[in-house]
């Protein structure tokens, strides 16, 4: 240890000796004397409604309380639809009912937006609008994935046309390409090697 470091032990140290502790090591103050409440923490956001009745469940107005939505496109296709659903009700069912009623093809391609805010599947109606609101509606194009599934399996016996590769032709190509023939046969040979590794 350095000389500072020496000096500050010693005397602290010798004031720890100086006096007895005056409270014990389980000492508690009483809570009559505490004056401190401590850190004083923000409060919990939580919406209380206080209609609902204190066994939990909702009281018969919450139940039949609905929202009257109206739903319009943002692109092609258009539209403007004005629904009622129940305040119970979720994002995702209104999707669902957008989906059976032919505006979209499934509900992974849609978006719902409330003043610019995109609202989970999850969500209840109840806590995104109180009777009304005006949602927009954005529409995605369907991914072609499955467009050719004949091209990603051909049939067994049927034999492709992809399995008779032109070499005779390529090797025409790459010969009027290079000027050195053995550059030529280097070319295709490595054509060669990655379409077998590519099988």
């Amino acid at each position: 240890m350095s000389s500072p470091e020496l000096d500050f032990v010693s005397r602290f140290l010798t004031l720890a000796t100086l006096s007895k502790p005056e409270l014990p090591a389980d000492y508690k103050l009483p809570l009559q004397q505490v004056s401190s409440q401590g850190i004083a923490l923000p409060p919990v956001k939580y919406k209380y409604d206080p209609r609902r009745s204190r066994n939990g469940g909702s009281s018969e107005d919450d139940r039949n309380s609905s929202v009257i939505l109206t739903l319009k496109s943002v692109r092609a296709p258009k539209f403007s639809v004005e629904w009622q659903f129940s305040t119970r009700d979720t994002v995702l069912q209104v999707k669902e009912r957008l989906v059976e009623e032919g505006k979209a093809s499934g509900t992974q391609n849609l978006k719902l937006l409330l003043k610019g805010k995109v609202l989970h599947d999850s969500e209840l109606l109840s806590s995104v609008t109180s009777d009304r609101a005006i949602i927009n509606v954005m529409i995605s194009k369907v991914a072609q994935t499955a467009a050719s599934p004949a091209l990603e399996h051909p049939e067994v016996g049927s034999k492709s046309p992809l399995s008779e590769m032109p070499w005779n032709e390529i090797e025409n190509i790459l010969s009027s390409k290079f000027a050195d023939p053995r550059d030529a046969q280097e070319a295709l040979d490595r054509l060669k090697r990655g379409w077998e590794l590519a099988k």
